[in-house]
């Protein structure tokens, strides 16, 4: 009984120690909310104030958390030359109020964005403003910027390893890995039995739900094409659990997902963008790893061709070795690849 105390204690002092060290989470730049419509979805902006450009994040899931991307080197690095924003979606992240369903439909959550937009504007007027999605948040800024001119309001996108089109996406996910599954068999040593449960699975799911069906998500994991090389990352820079934990805004938020549910899932299973692309004209950059296989990069040649910007003002970078995170894993390739692009344009 002593000991269990003891312990106790020894957690509890490190618990008060740790809440008494102050750190970026509580001191760098401005933090706040934005209430609509039965959500209270945080905000924080940080990086260089200075700055005449303000690059609006759009944060992937659905149900992640924006404020994370901040642990990313690459973002880290933008924010020493740029106004980085960071906001949790609704049931996303730290965001507060109700689990209504009535609003959790991908048509809400474009216009949650769109008074992101206009908060940013009125709080941080004359910046030169870009938009960055990444994963599902590519999907979210593409529907975004082809409606209602929401465009006409950004010098520019990057759509970071985006979604865009459920049905065809689930197709070049099914494709990607099926295409990699015979390699993993030849090797010594396989679990052959895996493999082909993995190809067995595709043969009684021919078209499994893009957001809906976990299955092939854990597939790509196993041939990494969630991350290239994610020991190397934590090796180079570890994520910060226990300042996330104990120091940070975030608690045990960080780790809980309020957006699942199978039902609005399929919702999303059936987005389709592509018809938004032809409105967007502004400078784009599809930003994509090379290897990834949560959302393929032959995506991005698909939203190059339907996007409606003139090709002098459109670009496709793959990067190599390199999956679903560039941020994280090409940290520097990426930082070069966004400034470059946002140096380009930030005056047009």
């Amino acid at each position: 009984m002593k000991i269990r105390k003891t312990y106790l204690y020894i957690f509890l002092v490190t618990l008060f120690l740790s809440a008494c060290q102050q750190t970026e989470f509580q001191t760098d730049g401005d933090f706040f909310h934005l209430s609509h419509k039965e959500a209270k979805m945080p905000v924080w902006v940080k990086g260089n104030f200075s700055s005449d450009v303000i690059i609006i994040t759009v944060h992937g899931g659905p149900g992640d958390s924006g404020m994370e991307q901040h642990i990313a080197t690459g973002f880290k690095l933008l924010e020493n030359d740029y106004l980085m924003v960071y906001w949790d979606q609704r049931l996303s992240g730290m965001t507060q109020g109700k689990s209504n369903t009535k609003y959790q439909t991908p048509d809400q959550y474009i216009e949650d964005t769109e008074k992101i937009v206009q908060l940013i504007q009125k709080k941080y007027p004359n910046k030169k403003m870009f938009m960055l999605g990444h994963s599902w948040g590519g999907q979210l800024a593409a529907g975004y910027l082809g409606r209602d001119g929401h465009a006409n309001n950004f010098k520019g996108w990057i759509d970071l390893d985006g979604s865009l089109y459920g049905d065809l996406e689930s197709q070049m996910m099914k494709d990607w890995i099926l295409e990699r599954v015979p390699a993993e068999m030849a090797k010594p040593g396989s679990d052959l039995a895996y493999w082909q449960f993995i190809i067995d699975y595709y043969e009684s799911n021919p078209a499994p739900g893009n957001y809906s069906a976990y299955e092939p998500y854990m597939y790509v994991a196993a041939l990494k094409g969630d991350a290239y090389d994610w020991d190397a990352v934590q090796a180079e820079n570890p994520t910060p659990y226990m300042d996330l934990i104990f120091k940070s805004m975030f608690s045990l938020s960080f780790y809980s997902d309020a957006f699942y549910d199978i039902e609005t899932m399929k919702l999303w299973d059936d987005l389709n963008y592509t018809p938004e692309l032809k409105n967007i004209t502004i400078p784009s950059l599809m930003l994509w790893g090379a290897d990834d296989g949560v959302v393929p990069a032959v995506l991005a040649d698909y939203v190059y061709e339907n996007l409606g910007t003139d090709p002098s003002e459109k670009e496709v970078v793959k990067i190599a070795e390199c999956a679903h995170g560039p941020q994280h894993e090409q940290p520097e390739i990426f930082f070069q690849e966004v400034s470059g692009f946002v140096e380009t344009y930030k005056n047009n």
